[in-house]
């Protein structure tokens, strides 16, 4: 394992660990990740492993949901210790999914840790290389219609190994246009079931440390189907509040769980910011099977 180190004009956050009850396989990190992380980070080594990403105000609005403004940097603010955390998180994944909703919204990502947080970019390659992960960031988007701008970033970056998700008929939308520089895995008709999505993406890439950047309607669909294992959650202090004009868009959208279905969450680490952002970190349990099913 490399030590790695930051150019000195570039400042790295600083993040006190308040509580930490997390165990499993440490990932490989220098020195200088682990104390900016301010501790290691650990996964369970059971595989596959799915965790989530989001930011959310402290009233729990992940996007305000305004044209020109929905984008998960507005409620963060580009709050340092969150985008450190995002790359920490991407750098460590087999395989980062997300969905055609958000990839309308962040027309810029690619999805790789350097782009959210330049300034530790050569400590998230090195960590790659100590865990052995290829160079190329896979990215999985999950599309029922195939029906994606094959010109954004995502699916031309050098840096990405793109795979499209999708329906049979998607499949076949997409099969009209030339996309022999993507991957594409149809999985059975209509939208993709979350489970066979999951399958299919296992197989694609090989992923045992899958980290999903989908969208709150995306991921209320799979929190439905109990393939979340954690959630990683930055609460920005800030309110947003909600109107009928302005309803904003919660962490989990157009899926709602009855109170005797609803999932439920395990603290596993919290974490703070010089900024005041709590960075908390929950294993997730679907109602009557105890952690995210397999």
């Amino acid at each position: 394992m490399t030590s790695g180190r930051v150019p000195p004009r570039h400042r790295l956050p600083t993040i006190t660990t308040l509580f930490d009850g997390s165990d499993g396989e440490a990932a490989p990190l220098s020195a200088t990740l682990r104390d900016t992380y301010d501790g290691p980070l650990t996964f369970p080594a059971r595989r596959p492993h799915v965790y989530a990403n989001f930011v959310s105000t402290i009233d729990g609005l992940v996007s305000y949901g305004v044209r020109g403004q929905a984008s998960a940097s507005v409620i963060s603010g580009g709050e340092p210790a969150d985008r450190f955390v995002m790359g920490l998180l991407r750098a460590c994944a087999d395989v980062v999914v997300s969905g055609a909703g958000t990839l309308r919204v962040e027309t810029k990502a690619t999805w790789t840790p350097w782009q959210v947080y330049p300034a530790a970019a050569s400590l998230y390659r090195e960590l790659r290389q100590d865990l052995g992960r290829p160079e190329r960031i896979p990215v999985a988007i999950v599309t029922a219609s195939g029906d994606v701008d094959l010109s954004l970033p995502v699916f031309r970056s050098d840096e990405v190994e793109p795979i499209i998700v999708t329906s049979r008929s998607g499949a076949e939308r997409l099969s009209e246009r030339r996309t022999d520089w993507v991957r594409v895995r149809a999985v059975g008709e209509g939208e993709p079931s979350m489970r066979a999505m999951l399958d299919a993406i296992v197989e694609e890439t090989g992923g045992g440390l899958i980290l999903s950047e989908a969208g709150p309607r995306l991921f209320g669909r799979m929190l439905r189907a109990g393939v979340v294992d954690e959630l990683f959650l930055t609460v920005a202090p800030r309110i947003a509040g909600r109107s009928e004009e302005r309803p904003g868009i919660s962490l989990v959208d157009g899926t709602a769980f009855d109170p005797g279905d609803a999932p439920s969450a395990r603290l596993v680490s919290a974490k703070r910011s010089e900024n005041g952002f709590l960075l908390l970190r929950y294993a997730l349990r679907s109602a009557g099977h105890g952690t995210a099913a397999k």
